[in-house]
């Protein structure tokens, strides 16, 4: 008689998962912190304006080092913020979106290592692996 092991995956609604991975999760993963990583979003989002004015900050920061560095005539401006303002401004709002990106990849990390053994292939190089 041939001795199949058991298999390593579950077949559920959302796909394929490693079975072993899937019991771990579901005893220590908590879903509510998905609802709260949104939640985080939508406040630092808030807090700098939305990504549009970090795109218009970005676009401003970018016209003032340029008439600085290359001697091109910047645009007329009835604004006061010098060139270290703004990109202080810029810096600032990177950092606290970096640190939400940091904070979610921790927190998505664990329903990635859902991967059954025979799909892992299939997945792209992250850093760490």
């Amino acid at each position: 008689m041939i001795n199949i092991p058991p298999a390593s995956f579950r077949v559920t609604p959302c796909g394929e998962v490693d079975a072993a991975a899937l019991d771990k999760l579901r005893n220590s993963f908590d879903t509510s912190q998905l609802l709260g990583l949104v939640d985080r979003l939508d406040t630092s989002l808030t807090e700098m304006g939305g990504m549009i004015a970090l795109r218009d900050d970005l676009l401003k920061l970018h016209t003032m080092a340029q008439a600085l560095i290359e001697g091109t005539l910047p645009p007329v401006t009835t604004e006061e913020s010098s060139v270290w303002e703004v990109a202080e401004s810029v810096l600032l709002d990177l950092e606290t979106l970096s640190s939400w990106i940091r904070t979610a990849q921790m927190m998505i990390a664990p329903l990635v290592d859902l991967v059954p053994e025979h799909r892992v292939n299939e997945l792209p190089d992250r850093e760490g692996n």
